[in-house]
């Protein structure tokens, strides 16, 4: 049982939370230890909470993920975790991470409420709306960014806030794509799209990002253009895996490629190198 709970609460998507480290590295709070070790409980807490969501959401779509060829053999849809059981510790763990939220501060407690009130509207109204549901689900992503940022007191560019926005319909879309390929009847709002559909606005979302952190780059960190090629072999990147490899259904599955992880290191490094070249 308690392998089935782990596995319900998909601990192989929590990478999704380091979104929350981002105000570090661009507040020049890079070195500060303490913020470090604040930013830690905080990512901790939102494991929890999107692992909590994960369970819940399955709960709720487990006759369809029963359709899907992955997804049904998720333990609740394949009977090895009971309903009920799914029940109770999605909420219990929910409570506990507000709770742990609530001893770092007050914001990051209502971040972490505002996560929730977000994964709640997604997984019982909104995802029944094609467009909307990718919107909240980059939604999400802005939210563990904003916490990051009340957790330490910082402020942030809201142009990389933008970005985050952006990467996350990046994202969403490419999963889009390949639930369309693979398992149609998997999702509801999935009769409201098409391939064509969802390639225009994966190719939107990306145009749209690669402008975004350019932007930024240009108007508020000059010196950060240097890093510009890295971000958009990235982004690049992970488009061709889409096309070729299906990687949009388990976007996870790029941190396993070696040319995407070389790009990342040398992202961090030449971004490191920027904003702390003269600390360092």
């Amino acid at each position: 049982m308690l392998k089935s709970i782990l596995i319900s609460m998909r601990p192989h998507q929590w990478y999704k939370n380091f979104v929350i480290f981002i105000c570090i590295v661009f507040s020049n709070n890079f070195f500060n230890i303490e913020k470090w070790v604040t930013l830690i409980f905080v990512f901790i807490v939102f494991c929890l909470l999107s692992g909590s969501h994960y369970m819940f959401n399955d709960i709720v779509d487990i006759e369809k993920d029963r359709l899907h060829p992955k997804k049904k053999f998720r333990p609740i849809a394949a009977g090895l975790l009971s309903k009920k059981i799914a029940i109770v510790i999605s909420v219990s763990v929910m409570l506990l991470s507000l709770l742990l939220a609530l001893r770092i501060g007050q914001l990051v407690a209502l971040t972490g409420l505002m996560y929730l009130v977000n994964c709640f509207g997604y997984s019982l109204f909104l995802k029944k709306y094609a467009i909307v549901d990718t919107i909240v689900i980059a939604v999400g992503f802005v939210i563990r960014a904003i916490a990051g940022c009340c957790a330490i007191d910082v402020i942030i560019s809201p142009w990389l806030i933008l970005c985050v926005f952006l990467l996350a319909l990046v994202l969403a879309f490419g999963k889009r794509r390949n639930e369309l390929l693979i398992a149609k009847e998997s999702r509801g709002c999935l009769s409201q799209y098409n391939v064509q559909m969802s390639d225009s606005l994966l190719n939107l979302s990306v145009s749209m990002f690669i402008m975004s952190y350019a932007l930024y780059t240009v108007s508020v960190r000059p010196t950060m253009m240097i890093t510009l090629p890295f971000a958009f072999f990235g982004i690049f990147r992970y488009i061709q895996l889409v096309h070729l490899n299906g990687f949009g259904g388990e976007a996870e599955l790029i941190l396993m490629d070696k040319q995407f992880i070389m790009n990342s290191i040398s992202w961090i490094l030449f971004t490191i190198f920027v904003l702390y070249g003269r600390v360092i």
